[in-house]
C-alpha cells in the first residue's frame, strides 16, 4: 500500500486547512485547547521566594517582578499573563483555574480544600481584573482572605484535586483537542505522611494520561523549600524517564515572572506540523517505492494584526456575508453546478469545469522526492526565495523512519553536502525544487541540558530559471581601497548580536496594549519601549573616532555636514537684493573647484558651486545640468572626462 493511501495530510491550523479544500489525508478541525491551573495554597506558597529566586527579582527596582514577593503572587500573575496572550494568540482556548488546600471550598462534588476560582470557559476582561488584584502587594492577602478562608488548611487530596480537573474537562460543552493540567506548587512530596494518598494521587494522574490529558508540574521555591525533588513523588505524576528526571532536577529555579511564564509557554506551545509527508529516496528492484515519513514544521509564520468584524449598527450582533451568482436575465440564482469558468486565449473562450480545474492545480502526490546530491557550496545567498521550513522523522505512519532519517543527517554532515529534492506539500500546490541543509544538534555551553538546535534538515526553497533576474552592469567609479578599509570599521563599530525574539513588532504591541487598555479599565495603555528604533548616542559613541576622516577623505575641502540648501524663493530674493547676483556663502567662497575636480570630486560639489566657477572663469556648459557644468570644467583643466 502506498504511503498516500495512508492519513497523510496536513496537521496544521485551521488557516492551513481552509486554504486547501481538497487535501487528501485526516480532516483537520477548527482546534480548541483546554488549559487548567491546578495552584497548591500551602503555606509555604505565601513566605518570601528562595534567595536565589529573590536576588532575580531584585535585579530592577523599577520591575514589575520586585513587588512579586510571594510564590503565590508570583503563579498569579504569571496566570493572569497566560490570560492575557490566549486572549492575542487564539481567544477560543479554554483555560481556569483551581485552587486546592484553601480554607473554604467550591466544587461539584463537595471536596474539602479545593475551590474552583475560574471554570473552564474563555479569558475575559472579569477574571483578568481579579487576578491582577489577587496578586497585588498591597492587596492580595486581603482578598485572599476574603474569598479563600484565613486558616491554612491541612490533610487536603492531590488525587481529588485531579478528580475535579477531570471533571471539568468532561463537562466542557466544547470539544477540546488538547487537555492540559499544569500544577504548581512548592511541596515535592505532598502526602509523604498518608501512602494511601500517595498511591490514589499516582493513580489518579495515570489515569488522566491514559485518557490523554497531560500533566506539568511547576516547582515553587521559597526560603524553606530551597530545593525541589522529583524524584519523591512526582516523577510518577508526569511520567518522567531517568534522563528528563535528571534535567527537571538540574534546572535552575527562577523567580522572574518572565522566566516563569516562558517555562509556561515551552510546556503549552503547540507544535503542529505545517504537513506530514513522504520522503521517497526512490523504488525498490521490484518497484516498491522506497519511502519514510517527515513532518513539516513552520519556523517563521507571520503575526497579523486581528481582522475587524463588522457588527449590525442596531443590535450589534456579527453580521454573516453571503454571496449569491444571479443570472443577469432573468435574476435566477445559480448553484455551483452550473458555474463554468472561462479563459480567453486568442479572440476565442475556453471554458472548463469545476473537476478540470482540480485536475489542472494537480501536478504531483504531496511529498519529497530525491534527485541527488551537491555540495554546500554551491548554494549562494541571492538563491534566497522566501521563508523555508524544517523537518523531522514521523515514526507514526512508517516505523524506523528515525534510523534512516539520521543517517542521510549524519553523512550530509559529514561530506557538507545538501539534498536537492522536489518538494509538494499538498495535491494542488506546484512542485519546488528545494535544498535540504542539515543541522546538527546545539548545546548551550552557559546553560547546562538547555537545547539551542534540535538535529534536522533545513528546506531551503530554490529559484526557477525564470525567477532569475539579470541585472545591468552599474560602471560607477570604485572606492578606494583605505575608503573600503575607513567604512568596514565603521560596520564592526555599529555591529551587535541579534535575536528576532528581544524585538517586538511596535504596531501590534501599540494596538494591543491599546485594547488591553480600554478593556480592563485602564487610565491609558501601558508604555512599550520601541527596541527598532536605532540609539543615536550609542551608534555616535561607537563612530566618533572615525568621523573627521570620514570627511576629510569623502568630502570635498571646505565641506560644510549637515547644511541645507536655499529655496528658490530665498535665492531670488538674494539676488535682487545684491547688486552682485546671487551672494555667496562662505562655505561656498572657501571651496578649490580644482582641486575637487583633480580629485575626481566634482559630483559633490553642489550646482551653484560648479556655476560661480564657470562664471568666473568665463566657462560656456552645453547646458544647464550638473554633468554638463563638470564636463564643461574638466575640459578647462584637460582632465580625462
Amino acid at each position: 500500500m502506498s504511503l498516500l493511501d495512508q492519513n497523510w495530510g496536513a496537521s496544521g491550523s485551521a488557516e492551513d486547512e481552509a486554504h486547501d479544500e481538497n487535501q487528501q489525508g485526516r480532516q483537520v478541525l477548527t482546534s480548541r485547547d483546554g488549559t487548567l491551573m491546578l495552584i497548591e495554597c500551602a503555606p509555604q506558597m505565601f513566605e518570601p521566594l528562595a534567595n536565589q529566586m529573590k536576588q532575580d527579582s531584585a535585579m530592577d527596582d523599577d520591575d514589575e517582578d520586585a513587588q512579586l514577593t510571594t510564590g503565590f503572587q508570583l503563579v498569579l500573575r504569571a496566570c493572569q499573563r497566560f490570560y492575557q496572550s490566549k486572549i492575542i494568540s487564539n481567544d477560543k482556548d479554554l483555560s481556569g483555574i483551581i485552587l486546592y488546600g484553601t480554607e473554604n471550598s467550591l466544587n461539584a462534588f463537595d471536596f474539602k480544600h479545593i475551590y474552583i476560582l475560574h471554570e473552564l470557559a474563555q479569558p475575559s476582561a472579569e477574571r483578568i481584573i481579579q487576578l491582577e488584584t489577587l496578586s497585588d502587594k498591597s492587596t492580595y492577602k486581603t482578598k485572599y482572605d476574603e474569598l479563600f478562608g484565613s486558616t491554612q488548611a491541612t490533610g487536603y487530596s492531590l488525587n481529588e484535586a485531579l478528580w475535579t480537573c477531570s471533571n471539568l474537562f468532561s463537562n466542557s460543552p466544547q470539544r477540546l483537542t488538547i487537555k492540559r493540567i499544569f500544577i504548581f506548587t512548592c511541596n515535592d512530596q505532598p502526602h509523604a505522611s498518608n501512602l494511601t494518598l500517595e498511591r490514589q494521587a499516582k493513580q489518579r494522574a495515570k489515569d488522566l494520561n491514559d485518557v490523554g490529558i497531560q500533566l506539568e508540574v511547576f516547582p515553587i521555591l521559597t526560603e524553606t523549600i530551597p530545593r525541589f525533588d522529583f524524584k519523591k513523588f512526582f516523577q510518577d505524576v508526569v511520567m518522567l524517564s531517568d534522563e528528563d528526571l535528571e534535567i527537571r532536577n538540574n534546572q535552575e529555579p527562577t523567580g522572574r515572572l518572565s522566566e516563569l511564564l516562558k517555562f509556561v509557554y515551552s510546556k503549552e506551545h503547540k507544535k503542529r506540523a505545517y504537513c506530514t509527508v513522504p520522503f521517497t529516496l526512490g523504488k525498490a528492484a521490484d518497484g516498491t517505492p522506497l519511502e519514510f515519513s517527515v513532518s513539516v514544521y513552520n519556523m517563521v509564520r507571520p503575526c497579523p494584526k486581528p481582522t475587524k468584524i463588522k457588527l449590525d449598527m442596531k443590535t450589534n450582533l456579527e453580521t454573516k456575508i453571503v454571496t449569491k451568482h444571479y443570472l443577469p436575465e432573468t435574476a435566477e440564482i445559480l448553484m455551483p453546478s452550473d458555474i463554468q469558468y472561462g479563459l480567453d486565449v486568442s479572440s476565442r473562450r475556453v471554458l472548463f469545469d469545476a473537476d478540470e480545474i482540480k485536475a489542472i492545480k494537480k501536478f504531483a502526490d504531496p511529498g519529497f522526492e530525491l534527485l541527488g546530491f551537491k555540495s554546500l557550496s554551491c548554494l549562494l545567498p541571492h538563491h534566497y526565495c522566501k521563508p523555508g521550513h524544517f523537518i523531522y522523522p514521523d515514526e507514526k505512519y512508517v516505523e524506523g523512519s528515525s534510523c534512516l532519517f539520521n543517517a542521510l543527517l549524519k553523512k550530509c554532515l559529514e561530506k557538507k553536502m545538501f539534498i536537492l529534492c522536489q518538494f509538494s506539500a499538498r495535491r494542488n500546490t506546484p512542485p519546488r525544487l528545494v535544498a535540504l541543509i542539515a543541522q546538527d544538534e546545539e548545546i548551550n555551553k552557559k546553560i547546562k541540558n538547555d537545547r539551542i538546535a534540535s538535529n534536522g534538515f533545513h528546506v531551503h526553497y530554490l529559484p526557477y530559471a525564470d525567477d532569475m533576474r539579470t541585472l545591468p552592469k552599474n560602471d560607477t567609479i570604485r572606492a578606494s581601497n583605505d575608503e573600503v578599509e575607513l567604512f568596514k570599521s565603521v560596520i564592526r563599530g555599529l555591529k551587535f548580536k541579534y535575536r528576532p525574539d528581544k524585538f517586538e513588532n511596535p504596531a501590534l504591541q501599540t494596538l494591543w496594549r491599546s485594547i488591553e487598555a480600554t478593556a480592563l479599565n485602564k487610565g491609558e495603555p501601558d508604555e512599550f519601549v520601541d527596541l527598532t528604533v536605532p540609539s543615536v548616542e550609542n551608534q555616535n559613541r561607537k563612530v566618533a573616532g572615525f568621523i573627521d576622516e570620514l570627511k576629510q577623505m569623502i568630502f570635498p575641502p571646505g565641506y560644510v555636514m549637515g547644511s541645507t540648501k536655499k529655496s528658490a524663493t530665498k535665492r531670488k530674493v538674494d539676488a535682487a537684493a545684491s547688486p552682485g547676483g546671487m551672494k555667496k556663502s562662505k562655505a561656498d567662497e572657501d571651496v578649490d573647484v580644482e582641486a575637487a575636480a583633480k580629485s575626481n570630486l566634482l559630483s559633490k560639489l553642489t550646482v551653484p558651486m560648479l556655476k560661480d566657477y564657470c562664471r568666473d572663469k568665463k566657462l560656456k556648459a552645453s547646458g544647464t545640468k550638473k554633468q554638463d557644468l563638470i564636463d564643461a570644467i574638466q575640459l578647462h583643466l584637460g582632465i580625462a572626462q
